[in-house]
């Protein structure tokens, strides 16, 4: 029906950009394609949809338009699928219109009772109706209100430009925050040291229980004490056994021992990080073998994850650890790594209260930087001597 100008609310606010002067010139050229939206009883109506219509029928000098009009009852659901028909919409305003409707709809009908309907007769709303409505299938629908939930915490989701990079984002959040509360679940039997071969202990462990693995197994390339790397594997397979579900694996170890690593830990169900983080020793320097070979001053540390954990830090970090190596004669062990190191370590990947494995104890040190940081640890050392000396270590920590 033909409205009066005189008888709208037309906004003020109307921004008059070039999106507005297409408008204007497509109304003198062809007319008005699309109705107007209105609501109310009586005049003067306000606008649901086709503000910028409206200010280009008043620019234009013209006293009425075609416009619809709509009880107040209806008003806000017609408004919102007016809304959600536009093309130009920011992924977060269609996120945030979707869970508008939905909310309606609970509103209106209250939300679905769990249960068979009875008779073919079903009550309540859910989002399968919502999904339905829009057209969207019931995934994609509770994706965007979970992401229309976050911007209600974090309004600066708004300032990404693409909807799946917000998604990623808020994934890990809830990762973060699942992992923390996790971590804060008393555990019992932890905080030991156990003497013995780690195959045989790790069995009698129970399985879904470390938040992280941070070890140094023995490399294959000492000339006295180098250990083949196939014998190793089956410790690797129960301490995949061993860790929760969305957990962290580090392995300290040599360059060449980190490529065996790298393919063989991905048939027993871990997803490797292609490229090492590099501990980069400031004070130590491994001369090369041949002349024309460069000295090495770092060792490659493999990262391997059980599901898909998410970091502790909520921001992606450097792959480069710059750590001072631990002198000679305050070593308790020849292959002692820095305890700041192992620390730093620990926080990237867990939370106080975590869970860490080292089943290559040595020296004792992931224990230490377990009880410095107020997480729980489980050691296994099978030379009795280095087990009597972590044991008098963590007394002190």
């Amino acid at each position: 029906m033909q409205i009066k100008l005189s008888d709208i609310k037309i906004p003020e606010t109307v921004k008059k950009d070039e999106k507005y002067e297409l408008i204007k010139k497509s109304i003198e050229e062809h007319g008005l394609f699309h109705q107007v939206l209105l609501q109310g009883t009586n005049p003067p109506y306000s606008v649901l949809a086709g503000r910028r219509r409206l200010a280009v029928f008043q620019d234009l000098g013209r006293e009425t338009i075609e416009a619809e009009i709509f009880p107040e009852g209806e008003a806000r659901e017609i408004s919102l699928h007016e809304n959600l028909r536009r093309n130009n919409l920011s992924w977060y305003d269609q996120v945030e219109l979707e869970k508008e409707l939905h909310d309606l709809r609970i509103q209106q009908h209250g939300p679905k009772k769990p249960g068979r309907p009875f008779a073919g007769v079903t009550e309540g709303w859910s989002k399968v109706e919502t999904a339905r409505e829009l057209g969207l299938s019931v995934g994609g629908l509770h994706q965007d209100i979970e992401l229309a939930e976050a911007l209600l915490r974090n309004p600066e989701l708004r300032n990404l430009k693409d909807k799946g990079t917000a998604l990623r984002l808020i994934k890990q959040a809830k990762a973060r925050r699942e992992n923390e509360i996790s971590a804060l679940m008393p555990t019992d039997d932890m905080n030991q040291v156990y003497l013995g071969d780690s195959v045989d202990i790790l069995k009698h462990l129970k399985p879904d229980t470390f938040d992280a693995c941070i070890t140094d197994p023995p490399w294959s390339e000492y000339k006295d004490e180098g250990v083949p790397q196939e014998s190793l594997l089956p410790i690797f397979r129960e301490i995949y056994r061993a860790l929760k579900p969305n957990s962290f694996l580090y392995v300290i170890t040599s360059s060449t021992d980190f490529y065996f690593y790298r393919e063989k830990l991905t048939y027993m169900g871990f997803e490797i990080q292609k490229y090492p983080i590099i501990w980069h020793k400031t004070r130590t320097l491994t001369h090369g073998r041949a002349i024309w070979q460069y000295a090495r001053d770092y060792e490659p540390i493999l990262v391997a994850v059980k599901g898909k954990p998410s970091l502790a830090m909520g921001v992606e970090t450097s792959s480069i650890l710059t750590y001072e190596n631990v002198t000679p004669s305050a070593m308790a062990h020849p292959h002692e790594k820095p305890v700041a190191l192992l620390i730093k370590i620990m926080q990237q990947c867990t939370y106080q209260g975590a869970n860490i494995l080292d089943p290559f104890a040595g020296s004792g040190v992931v224990g230490q930087a377990a009880k410095q940081t107020g997480r729980n640890y489980i050691l296994i050392e099978k030379d009795a001597k280095y087990y009597e000396q972590i044991q008098r270590r963590l007394k002190w920590f």
